[in-house]
Order: structure tokens, then sequence, then C-alpha cells
């Protein structure tokens, strides 16, 4: 699935910032807007160069479902609106991308849902946390075994730069993100643990979402340096 690298343009009103969303939802690095849009291109991930389109397919007045689809897998993901900003309520990101390459297929339930992953207001110098608990089936090269574990990802915002990628120049805030997934999966009365950690860079661009995100990580013992780039994108 090759994107096009194409930017498109964003809905504003008048001369002000580009339309972010409304009430709970809205936020300023990332618009959400049923219909919009991402694709993506990754490179050095342990399973090779692979493309996703991230798509909002529902917004609620609380909340929003992102579906992604990657190669022939489709998932989806659902996130709470709320004062603090927009949470995470299931796996998601780089991380869950990673996993999915890696032949995995994880049938999940998620509670203990804490911190924020995008705040209302994101300044330089700011740090936050998202933490969530997981437990319910990983499949994997046609074995199926319970499995357990925590999401776990701390944020530092590093200020506002220039970043070039496919889809065109945008004025940035950097963001680093540390992230660790602990799975402990059990079969047969064998335990079976397997982890992802990862250090990324992301960089959010006001009324666009995110860019780009660099990094390095380790999934089940495999190390790995990751580069992300927007392709392009279309926000109603």
């Amino acid at each position: 699935m090759q994107a096009t690298a194409t930017e498109l343009p964003v809905t504003s009103e008048g001369n002000s910032t580009p339309v972010a969303g409304e009430g709970l939802c809205a936020n300023p690095y990332y618009p959400i807007r049923e219909g919009a849009s991402w694709s993506y291109k990754s490179t050095g991930s342990p399973a090779g160069d692979y493309s996703f389109t991230d798509t909002i397919t529902s917004v609620r007045e609380d909340g929003f479902t992102i579906t992604s689809h990657l190669d022939d897998l489709t998932r989806t993901q659902e996130w709470a609106c709320r004062p603090e900003g927009l949470v995470a309520l299931q796996l998601g990101g780089p991380a869950a991308a990673t996993l999915n390459t890696q032949d995995m297929q994880l049938n999940l339930t998620f509670n203990n849902i804490s911190g924020v992953t995008f705040p209302r207001e994101i300044t330089a110098g700011n740090e936050w946390q998202h933490m969530l608990e997981f437990e319910g089936d990983l499949e994997s090269t046609g074995t199926s075994a319970e499995a357990a574990g925590t999401a776990e990802s701390t944020f530092s915002a590093l200020g506002t730069e220039s970043v070039t990628v496919p889809a065109g120049t945008f004025d940035a805030m950097r963001v680093e993100v540390e992230s660790t997934i602990t799975i402990n999966a059990t079969y047969q009365g064998i335990s079976m643990p397997a982890a992802f950690s990862g250090t990324y860079t992301f960089w959010f661009a006001q009324g666009v979402g995110w860019v780009k995100a660099s990094g390095i990580g380790e999934v089940i013992g495999t190390s790995f340096t990751e580069t992300i780039e927007l392709q392009s994108y279309s926000i109603p």
C-alpha cells in the first residue's frame, strides 16, 4: 500500500488555526474530525518496510475510533476525550504496529487506564504519562495462548522545530516518548514472555497531527532503528 506523497489542505475557519475538533475532543496537535486520514511509511522495522493508513472512522462527544489499515490487516483503536486531553484506551502507534508485523494477533481487553496520551495543551518542558493493563489471547504461528501485561509510556515535550517529510514541511512540536509493553503469555502451563521497548521522537504539527517518528527499539530480543514519515493526509 504505497501512499501518494501529496499534502492536502485542512479545513480552517477564517484566518484562525486549522480546526482541531470540537468540545472535549478538541486538540491542537491531533485534529479529531470524522473521515480524517493519514498515510505513513515505515523503514527499518524488524519486519522490513511497510505502509499504513490511519482513519478516524467515528467521532462521539466523549471519544472516537481510529481504524488502521496495514497491508491486509485492519485493526481499530478506541480513544476517550476527557477534560485533560485525549486518552488511548487500547494499544496503538508504532509499538502495536511492530507487534502486528511480528505475526502476533492480540485479542485483548483493557483496564486500569491512567494518564493522558495528548494533553489539551503541550508546551516545551511538559512531561506526562499514560499506562494501561490488558488481558486476553495471543495468537502466533498458529498457536493460541492466554496473555496479560502492561503498556507504559512517558512523554517529554522538547520544543518546536522544522521537519520535512514527503507530505510537506511543518513547524512541529518535538516529543520524546519512552514506551514499554510487557506481555506474559501462557500456553499449556508454559510461560512465554514477550516485550517491546522503545525510545521514539515524534513530531506533532498543529492542525495536522504527527508527521514523523524516529527511534530505536527492541521486540522479542531483536533490536531495530525505525523511521516513520507522513506521506499524505486529508482532514475534512
